[in-house]
């Protein structure tokens, strides 16, 4: 991965170990690797960068922070995905947050991703490649039917997507320097009765607190979900995947009051994301997204073998 991002600060990709057939994409976009996309506008990155290794499969996958363009620069958040097979690199994938105005909250990794596993957890009860797969599938599928006892939620739980905090546990310290919130809007729906202030959805967890209220209802499914980054030691598990917004849910109920959801969550397209899961004690403690969209509707990540759509009904 140093070799890859040092040979993208260079625009030449030439001294890299590269497959005859290597395969790259750039949000999900097959290109020849090395010409176009960030090929042709890195600048040079930033302090912030977090790696998920698979040393069974040879894959790792790296969140980096990164400025884009030299004249006119803006921040990037980038995730890179490699495949090595003998010491080859075999896949590339690449899905870069543009234009991110959250860089500034990310300078170092969060301390709960780096704790040493055997201090915590014996290696015995610690999940398998199988069972870490399944929750973090078991995490998709509570997004998706926003039901929080599909998956197994730690009390201590922080979500970071694209460099902004979106879930926090109640004895959870911020690991950034300011504290976002989840996409929700106060607005008043025409014909409803002007709402009371929104749920508390920060220091209630990940989980059910926060999923029960609906405020996440626009994600109606997902699909193209692929594992191709799991380290069992460390119980970490790596996916590629999009949630998807069919966009017939305009509104949202919490407690007898009505709000609206944002334009671009009211018609139908999907999120391209990639996403990593810290479980311990058979929990999932730490998540972390790079994502970018909307983009058209179960258009997919652009690599073949991910699961089918599963879809919440329509009420």
């Amino acid at each position: 991965m140093d070799a890859y991002l040092d040979a993208l600060a260079k625009h030449d990709p030439k001294g890299l170990p590269l497959a005859k057939k290597v395969r790259f994409t750039e949000n999900g976009a097959e290109l020849p690797i090395g010409t176009g996309g960030l090929w042709g506008t890195f600048n040079r990155r930033l302090t912030y960068r977090h790696d998920t290794i698979d040393p069974t499969t040879g894959g790792i996958a790296s969140f980096v922070s990164i400025v884009e363009n030299k004249v006119m620069p803006f921040n990037d958040l980038l995730l890179v995905r490699l495949k090595v097979v003998g010491g080859k690199i075999t896949e590339v994938e690449t899905v870069v947050n543009r234009h991110s105005r959250s860089i500034d909250n990310l300078e170092t990794i969060s301390p709960g991703w780096l704790q040493d596993m055997d201090a915590i957890e014996p290696a015995s009860s610690r999940l398998t490649r199988a069972q870490l797969i399944e929750t973090a599938l078991g995490y998709m599928r509570s997004i998706a039917f926003t039901n929080g006892k599909l998956a197994p939620y730690a009390k201590s739980c922080i979500r970071l997507e694209n460099g902004n905090i979106t879930a926090i546990g109640p004895d959870d310290l911020s690991p950034v320097k300011t504290q976002g919130r989840p996409p929700i809007s106060t607005d008043q729906v025409p014909g409803y009765p002007k709402p009371e202030p929104p749920p508390k959805l920060m220091g209630v967890g990940c989980g059910a607190e926060q999923l029960n209220t609906g405020a996440y209802s626009f994600i109606t499914g997902f699909h193209d979900a692929r594992f191709p980054v799991v380290d069992v030691a460390r119980q970490e598990v790596y996916a590629t995947f999009d949630f998807v917004r069919r966009g017939d849910v305009e509104t949202w109920t919490y407690n007898g009051s009505t709000y609206p959801m944002f334009e671009a969550m009211r018609y139908p397209n999907e999120i391209l994301n990639t996403e990593v899961w810290k479980i311990r004690n058979g929990q999932i403690y730490r998540i972390e997204a790079v994502f970018t969209g909307p983009q058209a509707y179960l258009r997919g990540t652009g690599w073949p073998g991910g699961t089918k759509l599963v879809q919440r009904p329509r009420s």
